[in-house]
């Protein structure tokens, strides 16, 4: 693994040990103290059972008084245990251990306590009865009160809480480690889809752009969006390098063919001795082919600055310019097309709102439509220009009466080069790159424009562009 590289399994892998891990250790504190109760108890019971053992070895000394005597020969007794057996409240009749420790524990009441004794921890058990002596008598025999104190060191309750969590522990730690091994191997099984899924992807190149996730990405729920999203992503690229080549053939096509012309113009000037005037006929014509690809790289590099994404700085204003002017602009400039194929040109600018163009940007998609209209429209026809709102958006209509738009041509309208004459003759005209242009000014705003036939006849171009708000644009 790379440094600074993040791996998914190793981290499922570490957060599943450690919460195990942080379990276990909850677990055994709880077993400890569960241990402890346990071993505790029993420990108490010992002590309890031993001193009733020792209660049951005073016996009747066999004397004229009466007394009482300890006899522990069958009363097996641990080797660091401490006792003392006391009978009426002071005599002893046997004791072993630290003196002064047992008084200590004396002084208390009947019951378990706990004392260290050096540098170990002791648990006594107190425990007071009454021994009598030849019941039969007719005073009901003779009374001594005992007094048991019975004590070993608890670290022997540890030990065995030690030994229980020792056993607990190991078993926790063989528990984590196939644990570790089995999440490691599941999660590469489960991990399987995503795999898959690169490898297609992966498999994704400039040749073949064809991308179908695999169904184990598909059926994973966490997985299907990213499928999907992939899916859709490299089908937009594929249609975005599909159209920059096409883009790219068309261009070097009509560069290539207004080269190839002005070449040939050239040459044909070149091959014999010619007049004057032939001379200058011949430049002059040169020079419309030199004009008709100067326009074509003009407008080649405005659709690349077009269709390249806005960078603004914060507190700068987006620029904005008034619609109506500049469509007034763009009749005036057309006026002399228009008069020269005596079509009409008529306008209803009956609103009026700034949109967030430049004003170039703007004059070029208004020039562009009024003159498309004007091309497509017969000879004495009209062409018609209306401006409208609509729900807070200003509408750009153009409408001509021509012949309209083929339904064969129209998917194809907005694409750069594109023309309903497939012979690019010159007679055409223009260079197929203004309808490009004029969607690449719209989309750069968030506008739109669509172009359909009239019900009427003609067709009708539909620009909608956002209405212009002066504030300042941050990144």
């Amino acid at each position: 693994m790379n440094k600074g590289e993040i791996s998914i399994t190793r981290r499922l892998v570490v957060t599943v040990l450690a919460l195990e891990f942080l379990s276990a250790l909850v677990l055994i504190c709880a077993v400890t103290v569960h241990e402890y109760d346990v071993e505790l108890r029993g420990f108490d019971a010992n002590l309890t059972g031993t001193a009733r053992m020792i209660m049951g070895s005073v016996e009747d000394a066999d004397d004229a008084d009466d007394n009482v005597v300890l006899d522990l020969h069958n009363t097996p007794l641990e080797r660091d245990a401490f006792y003392r057996v006391e009978v009426d409240h002071g005599k002893v009749l046997g004791s072993s251990g630290d003196r002064n420790a047992i008084a200590e524990v004396l002084s208390k009441s009947a019951g378990f306590h706990q004392i260290m004794i050096g540098h170990r921890k002791y648990r006594f058990t107190v425990l007071h009865d009454v021994r009598v002596v030849d019941p039969g008598l007719p005073t009901g025999g003779v009374r001594h009160n005992v007094t048991i104190v019975y004590g070993r060191p608890v670290g022997r309750v540890w030990h065995e809480v030690f030994e229980a969590i020792r056993f607990f522990i190991i078993a926790t730690a063989l528990l984590l480690g196939i644990t570790a091994i089995m999440i490691a191997m599941l999660i590469r099984r489960y991990l399987s889809p995503v795999y898959q899924l690169a490898d297609a992807a992966n498999r994704v190149n400039g040749v073949n752009w064809q991308f179908d996730a695999p169904e184990s990405a598909k059926q994973t729920k966490e997985l299907r969006p990213l499928a999907r999203a992939l899916e859709a992503a490299l089908a937009r690229v594929q249609l975005s390098f599909e159209q920059q080549k096409r883009f790219t053939s068309d261009a070097a096509h009509e560069l290539k063919t207004d080269v190839a012309i002005v070449k040939s113009s050239l040459q044909l000037l070149s091959m014999r001795k010619r007049t004057v005037d032939e001379y200058s006929q011949g430049l002059a014509l040169s020079l419309d082919d030199f004009t008709r690809l100067e326009t074509t790289v003009e407008k080649l590099l405005t659709l690349a600055r077009l269709e390249q994404p806005v960078m603004a700085r914060d507190g700068v204003v987006a620029p904005g310019c008034s619609m109506k002017k500049i469509i007034e602009e763009a009749v005036h400039q057309s006026m002399a097309f228009g008069q020269l194929k005596e079509i009409e040109v008529g306008v209803e600018l009956a609103e009026n709102a700034d949109v967030p163009l430049d004003r170039r940007d703007a004059l070029l998609l208004c020039s562009n439509i009024l003159v498309n209209g004007l091309q497509h429209s017969n000879h004495g026809g009209k062409v018609w220009l209306s401006l409208a709102r609509m729900d807070g958006d200003i509408v750009l209509t153009c409408r001509d009466w021509g012949e309209g738009i083929s339904e064969e041509d129209r998917p194809y309208l907005f694409d750069p080069f594109y023309r309903s004459d497939l012979s690019r003759s010159r007679k055409s005209g223009g260079t197929g790159l203004g309808l490009s242009i004029c969607r690449a000014i719209c989309t750069r705003v968030g506008g739109s424009i669509d172009i359909e036939n009239h019900p009427d006849g003609g067709a009708l171009v539909t620009v909608i562009l956002p209405v212009f708000r002066s504030v300042p644009i941050s990144k």
